[in-house]
């Protein structure tokens, strides 16, 4: 039986086949791990790795499922205690003759030339002079894009994460504390639930600020009367999730119970609308459509939804109206329509959606009716 590497490596070489954009096919995959902040989470896809930076460390995979994985000392007991069905090679001062003698003299070389380092191509170029080198990297989205159990398992678990987060911030919220406080918690709880981590930097704002769709928390503080915005995620076996929650601090005002209904709507609208056959396009389109028909309209000012996984924006279709490509099942996308209204701040809810062959999945179960704290 095939090993989950294995069967992942075979996944990749299939959409190579399939892409009519990669005229040549190539014979090995070569994945090159640099490390912060270069980072290649195809490395970690397919070996699978749950733990260790592998920095500096390569991967080759071969048509006929060999998979070999080039890495220091620093990490030898993660990668032979985790590689499953792959071959281990600890390089001191020997990688670039450990490479050539097991890549075995090929011809043409796949690259995620997206994530690959000057630095390390320069390496590839010099080991494997007389290969030609083609770029894989939308077989590699498109493998990556549909997920297997184990990886929706893993997400599962980091939407739980992030949802058992939430439900101790109306309790926490007291004026006069800053957003970087509400931050500080939503991570502190997120770690003691089993999270590994935040996959990235938590975006918690007050009142005006909250009309900043990427403003970063920091130091100002609480007003009654204002809407508190936290986009936030944690990570779990390397894997992320991504959610937002708005509340109001405070009496709420009717324009903000209005924005708030109006998102609380099109997020409604946005999940039901992520199944088989709808293209990102056309889900994007249907919940804008329900807060542009209001005197809302122009302020929701970016796309639905993006693919989650190993990267909070994975490779992979987004929910945006660029997007023609149709979902699949096996997809996970957020979901995140928000209004936004410079002089008031904005309102955004954003769950996690796997595809399935129905319905649609939602991973996220923080509370969407509106808090009032």
């Amino acid at each position: 039986m095939a090993t989950l590497p294995e069967k992942r490596v075979a996944k990749i070489f299939e959409q190579i086949d399939r892409n009519k954009k990669i005229k040549i096919k190539p014979d090995i995959i070569l994945i090159a791990n640099d490390g912060e902040p270069h980072i290649d989470y195809s490395f970690f896809y397919v070996t699978g790795f749950p733990k260790g930076l592998f920095e500096g460390s390569s991967l080759l995979a071969k048509r006929n499922g060999e998979i070999s994985v080039f890495t220091s000392p620093l990490e030898e007991d993660i990668a032979k205690a985790h590689g499953n069905g792959i071959e281990i090679y600890v390089f001191r001062d020997n990688e670039k003759e450990q490479l050539r003698k097991v890549a075995d003299e090929p011809k043409i070389v796949g690259i995620n030339q997206r994530d690959l380092t000057v630095s390390s191509h320069r390496k590839f170029k010099y080991v494997f002079k007389g290969a030609s080198f083609v770029n894989v990297e939308e077989a590699l989205s498109s493998a990556r894009s549909i997920k297997d159990q184990i990886e929706i398992e893993a997400i599962q678990k980091a939407c739980n994460v992030a949802s058992r987060a939430f439900r101790d911030i109306p309790s926490i919220i007291k004026e006069g504390m800053t957003e970087s406080e509400i931050a500080a918690h939503l991570a502190y709880e997120m770690q003691m639930a089993g999270g590994s981590g935040i996959p990235f930097e938590s975006l918690v704002s007050f009142g005006r600020n909250s009309a900043l769709p990427h403003y970063s928390a920091g130091q100002a503080r609480l007003k009654k009367g204002q809407l508190v915005l936290m986009d936030y995620g944690a990570k779990y076996a390397r894997y992320c999730s991504d959610i937002t929650r708005t509340v109001i601090y405070g009496k709420a005002s009717s324009e903000q119970e209005r924005m708030y209904q109006l998102v609380k709507e099109a997020n409604r609208v946005g999940i039901e609308n992520c199944v088989p056959g709808m293209t990102g396009a056309e889900v994007h389109l249907a919940a804008a459509k329900v807060i542009d028909s209001t005197e809302y309209k122009g302020r929701f000012i970016h796309s639905l939804g993006h693919s989650l996984g190993l990267a909070v924006h994975d490779p992979g279709p987004g929910l945006s109206i660029k997007n023609k490509t149709d979902l699949k099942p096996g997809m996970v996308l957020t979901v995140e329509p928000g209004i936004y209204v410079p002089s008031l701040g904005g309102v955004r809810i954003e769950d996690d959606v796997l595809i399935t062959k129905d319905k649609p999945r939602v991973l996220t179960s923080a509370a969407r009716e509106l808090i009032v704290v």
